[in-house]
């Protein structure tokens, strides 16, 4: 005997199939848009801040060309969760521009301590930029290693703990972070990775590029003073 109910069930699960997989689709765009939205925001504020620096905005001040310090700290603590949660590292590396910009921001100026209000929101945009490029590292695959490499990883890292922002332990959590940070990249790139986040070979080559430029920076003593310590 056929089971009405047993059909019933099959073509319930059955009707929801295409239903969950537009949700899914609407979830994905959803996800897709945010993260264009968040890396628009951040570009645009690298560009201006960097026509700032070279003088070419007119001799408008800064005030009027950019974007409050704090939204951009909290654009970059959104686009580091974004990238966390959803793992959208594939769709980060293709936005034009956004490393570089995260690169350039992990270098953001801090202050002369007169407003440390300010002050703190300019360590926030450096320590959120820095976040974002280890997450995306962690989850990145040979492609993403190559990527950071060539904008200039290393030099991140570097400055991370030599230039750390902060008092205290806070500076001190600063200095932990980076150097883990350079010994976890290194190590990977020295003897590959192989567990959930994309796997990938050892990559001699990028490892010698990244010394350089860990050496380049100056900083090669800072961390030989650091591990003693």
């Amino acid at each position: 005997m056929v089971d009405p109910q047993g059909w019933t069930a099959r073509g319930s699960i059955q009707s929801l199939r295409p239903s969950m997989a537009v949700s899914q689709q609407r979830e994905e765009m959803q996800t897709k848009q945010e993260i264009q939205n968040t890396t628009s925001v951040i570009i645009s504020f690298t560009d201006s801040y960097a026509q700032n620096k070279q003088g070419k905005q007119n001799e408008q001040p800064e005030s009027e060309s950019l974007p409050p310090l704090s939204e951009v700290g909290s654009t970059l603590l959104s686009l580091r969760n974004q990238i966390e949660m959803n793992k959208s590292y594939k769709q980060v590396i293709l936005i034009p521009k956004l490393l570089q910009s995260l690169v350039a921001l992990s270098f953001y100026k801090i202050g002369n301590h007169i407003d440390l209000e300010v002050d703190q929101q300019r360590i926030d945009v450096r320590s959120w930029s820095r976040a974002c490029l280890s997450w995306i590292q962690s989850f990145g695959d040979e492609q993403v290693q190559q990527e950071l490499v060539r904008q200039g990883y290393g030099r991140v890292m570097s400055l991370s703990f030599c230039t750390s922002g902060g008092v205290g332990e806070e500076q001190d959590a600063e200095i932990r972070d980076g150097l883990y940070r350079i010994s976890r990249f290194l190590n990977q790139l020295h003897e590959g990775r192989n567990y959930p986040q994309p796997s990938f070979q050892p990559l001699p080559l990028l490892v010698r590029s990244t010394e350089v430029q860990i050496e380049e920076e100056g900083a090669i003593e800072e961390i030989d003073a650091q591990m003693k310590n």
